[in-house]
């Protein structure tokens, strides 16, 4: 939130969103918001500005002004311990999402992290970052033995659009409509239910 209030209040000619618009553009990549909420495409060059100066303070401050949810690290370790492997798909930037893994302390747990492109010129969306994800690791990955969890629409629709299921949270940025309508097949309100459902499995 405070890269972007920066990147808008920099960047000449735009007028920053309201809290609740600039909380939408977290979940998706910021090449697919400016498209919803600025009608730029990425390969804008007012696009290619304002990402530019999103990364000024993302780069040295922002990646840094992360908490975890309460639950996550219980989570972890019970899957963990049940022989469930975690691998991170997300719309950061790659090189980002590493350094923020390792940072709050969730790195051993972890198998890999996939992540947007850093000039978000590819993958650009989170079915592409999924597919690339499951591209790139040597784990036998498929619909039997994968699900995706996420907190917003873009998480589900990336699942469904790779053949996998996922499971909605309701603790994250999105809500318990916008994760219906997008066809959850699970929808859950804590870390807790997630390891629940794995352990299912």
């Amino acid at each position: 939130m405070k890269s972007l209030k920066y990147m808008y209040k920099k960047v000449d000619g735009y007028v920053p969103h309201d809290d609740a618009t600039l909380r939408k553009y977290i979940g998706p990549t910021l090449g697919a918001s400016f498209q919803k909420y600025d009608h730029l495409e990425m390969n804008d060059p007012k696009a290619q500005e304002l990402f530019n100066t999103f990364k000024e303070y993302y780069a040295i401050d922002g990646w840094q002004q992360y908490q975890v949810y309460d639950g996550i690290v219980e989570m972890m370790k019970e899957l963990k311990a049940g022989n469930k492997e975690v691998f991170v798909a997300t719309s950061k930037p790659e090189i980002f999402a590493k350094k923020i893994i390792d940072q709050i302390g969730l790195k051993p747990y972890i198998r890999h992290v996939f992540g947007a492109s850093e000039d978000e010129k590819t993958r650009t969306l989170k079915e592409d970052v999924i597919a690339y994800g499951i591209e790139k690791t040597s784990v036998d990955l498929n619909s039997d033995n994968l699900v995706m969890v996420g907190d917003r629409s873009s998480d589900i629709v990336g699942a469904h659009k790779n053949n996998l299921k996922a499971i909605g949270v309701t603790y994250g940025f999105g809500t318990q409509d916008e994760l219906s309508k997008a066809h959850s097949e699970w929808i859950v309100n804590t870390p807790q239910d997630i390891a629940k459902l794995a352990m299912e499995k």
